[in-house]
């Protein structure tokens, strides 16, 4: 009577290894895929500057252009406002003008 049940361990045994087999497989296909996936990026040696007055010249040569790209964009912006200013002021003018000129100088007779 034991044979029976010797086998059925062995059997149930061997399943539990094969299952166990298959789950590893699946998790190296899966590091696999992850692996594939995960791009790798390019990375440079870190090297020190020969001497501190170059880093700092690199420095003051970003904080410049910074400034001059920003003082730019500033005289922009005032030339646009004064710009739509003036163009603003001479529609203004424009309508006034032209409101007068319907009150005061068009004819009166020709409203019949």
């Amino acid at each position: 009577m034991n044979d029976p049940d010797e086998k059925a361990r062995e059997l149930r045994h061997k399943e539990q290894q094969l299952r166990k087999r298959e789950q590893e497989l699946r998790l190296r296909e899966l590091e696999a895929e992850i692996e594939k996936s995960v791009p790798e990026h390019i990375t440079r040696k870190y090297e020190e500057p020969d001497s501190d007055s170059q880093a700092k010249l690199k420095i003051w040569r970003r904080k410049i252009i910074a400034i001059t790209q920003f003082t730019g964009l500033a005289i922009v912006a005032l030339v646009a406002i004064r710009v739509a200013s003036w163009l603003g002021t001479a529609v203004l003018v424009g309508a006034i003008a032209l409101i007068g000129y319907k009150i005061l100088f068009e004819d009166k007779n020709s409203k019949k």
